[in-house]
């Protein structure tokens, strides 16, 4: 007599996109397959392979280098700094590009070719390795931040708006089930296959090398995309910088810019902070950092059906706000946990919310561009986060200096709460004149 009894729970109450594992996910990107959606999903995982290779690891690989709080502190700076100095003076010359694509596809190789750079620099006397690798990654976002703006610009014309909310959200979930896949890898190699710090620093320049490769194939599917064709046409004979006053008058982009630069400011502040903690508190190594990989993207790739729905059926900012509420109370989380065990379980949380917020900032400000001159608007709005993105770290490193890694992560926990009353305040404003009228 078989003694276990099936459990007594009705299979159409568990979430389609839980019960059907991986032949709901294949469902899914069969019904897409050959579009531009499959293009951009297809895209995405390679663009995240890339960068998982080597970005979850950079504050311990600075570290390896010799790097300490004040390097990890511009390794988040400086690329902000190079974006909000190129993004405005690039979005001029690609409105003279014919063809905006194959623009694109060039900056995007210029980008993954500077990561063989990176992997020249372990070679290099140790006095000059830490502020060498912030240098090139700094450097690197130059092209990267061109060729996102574009990609941005790019997404708003080939998609319409129910189809761009499903392709961001598919790209974002199929994106976050890879990137625990590659971290995992790549931290249990680095982790276990060499027995020295300098097998270990080798290995990281293989990983570089295999990033650019990956790179390579990531601009041979961007390629592949079917943009109509009035994109590949010079843009209109607005004045350039008579653009700027017209960004700043429109009040329908400025609703969402404004709150999601307070939202923004306050998350780039807290990268820092949680670094540090991670690397210097509770000293996590290459393989906790991909475990936390791997809780964030599991976590993200169970909730992107849940969030593609809520942005179906409530409005972008209302999503943010749920999101970011989250994100806000996570940044308590982080001081209070002693160990990588439990930083693992702050990680699961914290991909159940950052896809939430990813999706519908992109979403958002695409609804908050006009297709005229839409470049121009996402390189406005791209410098300005850019500037966050530089001055934001130094605010932090300061109220670390000033009160310590723990109460400063407190600090901006309460900012980030005033940024999500922020995006609920316009949000109700935005009702309001909508009920009036």
């Amino acid at each position: 007599m078989n003694r276990f009894r099936k459990p007594n729970i009705a299979i159409k109450e568990i979430p389609a996109y839980i019960r059907g594992g991986f032949s709901y996910a294949s469902r899914e990107l069969g019904r897409v397959r050959g579009t531009n959606v499959w293009i951009f999903i297809m895209y995405g995982l390679l663009f995240d392979t890339v960068n998982n290779l080597w970005r979850p690891f950079s504050a311990v690989f600075l570290q390896r280098l010799g790097g300490g709080e004040f390097h990890i502190a511009l390794l988040n700076s400086l690329p902000g700094a190079v974006g909000a100095l190129v993004l405005l003076p690039g979005a001029f010359l690609f409105r003279r590009f014919t063809n905006k694509k194959r623009a694109t596809a060039a900056f995007i190789l210029v980008s993954r070719a500077l990561l063989l750079g990176i992997a020249f620099v372990p070679m290099l006397p140790p006095t000059v390795r830490p502020f060498l690798f912030v240098i090139l990654v700094a450097i690197m976002n130059c092209p990267d931040a061109l060729s996102q703006t574009s990609l941005q610009g790019l997404l708003g014309t080939i998609f319409s708006g129910t189809t761009r909310g499903q392709a961001i959200t598919l790209r974002n979930k199929f994106g976050q089930a890879i990137i625990p896949v590659v971290t995992v890898t790549t931290g249990i190699i680095i982790t276990f296959v060499p027995s020295t710090d300098a097998q270990r620093l080798i290995l990281y320049q293989i990983f570089f090398v295999l990033a650019f490769l990956f790179g390579v194939l990531e601009v041979l599917m961007f390629r592949r995309f079917n943009v109509p064709e009035q994109e590949a046409s010079l843009s209109n004979g607005s004045s350039d910088l008579a653009l700027i006053p017209k960004i700043l008058k429109d009040k329908n982009f400025l609703k969402f810019f404004i709150p999601a630069f307070i939202f923004m400011f306050t998350w780039h502040a807290g990268w820092p902070l949680v670094a540090i903690h991670q690397v210097m508190v509770i000293q996590a190594t290459e393989m906790w950092f991909a475990i936390f990989a791997l809780a964030s993207g599991i976590a993200a790739f169970i909730s992107g059906g849940m969030w593609q729905r809520w942005l179906r059926k409530y409005s972008n900012n209302t999503v943010l706000v749920i999101a970011t509420s989250m994100l806000a109370f996570n940044m308590f989380l982080f001081p209070l946990t002693p160990n990588v065990q439990m930083m693992t379980l702050v990680s699961f949380f914290t991909g159940f919310s950052t896809i939430g917020i990813n999706a519908s900032l992109l979403n958002g400000v695409l609804e908050a561009t006009p297709d005229d001159n839409r470049m121009m608007y996402l390189a406005f709005y791209n410098t300005i986060m850019s500037v966050s993105l530089f001055v934001a770290p130094f605010f932090s490193h300061a109220l670390f200096a000033w009160v310590g890694n723990r109460n400063a992560m407190f600090v901006v926990g309460f900012m980030r709460i005033v940024a999500t009353l922020v995006i609920w305040l316009v949000l109700r404003y935005k009702k309001s004149n909508k009920t009036e009228s």
